[in-house]
């Protein structure tokens, strides 16, 4: 047995771990600007409730549409180690580094972008639950 194998569970893991700290970083970004824009309204957490919803099916929707192939053809997965702007700053603010995640073990970037609209849809949602708002 070689000491180099991948098993597919520890792939899965270091790939879902890389998409919750993707979507919970980036849900609390987008929660931070929206209470910021709502705190120029009366009712802060009414406008961060809105604006949570809208981004959140935004960031689905642009995932989704980064998933979907071009043709019919295209069924190869895309590259998951290019790095996008939004990619950077989360591998600085979060701790994929320390975890020292191997290439090849990181979601495609639609998928984290998929994931991360449904965690602002989870943070609307709660403050629906939550708050009544």
């Amino acid at each position: 047995m070689s000491a180099d194998r991948t098993y597919p569970v520890a792939v899965f893991l270091s790939k879902t771990v890389d998409g919750v700290i993707y979507a919970v970083l980036t849900a609390g970004a987008a929660s931070l600007v929206g209470l910021t824009v709502g705190a120029f309204f009366a009712e802060p957490l009414v406008v961060l409730k809105h604006l949570l919803f809208v981004g959140g099916f935004l960031q689905v929707g642009v995932g989704v549409a980064q998933l979907w192939p071009t043709d019919s053809s295209d069924v190869r997965e895309p590259d998951p180690d290019a790095a996008t702007r939004t990619q950077r700053v989360v591998d600085r603010l979060s701790l994929t580094r320390r975890l020292g995640l191997p290439a090849g073990r990181h979601f495609a970037l639609g998928t984290k972008r998929s994931l991360s609209g449904l965690a602002i849809l989870l943070v609307s949602f709660g403050l629906e639950a939550a708050f009544g708002v």
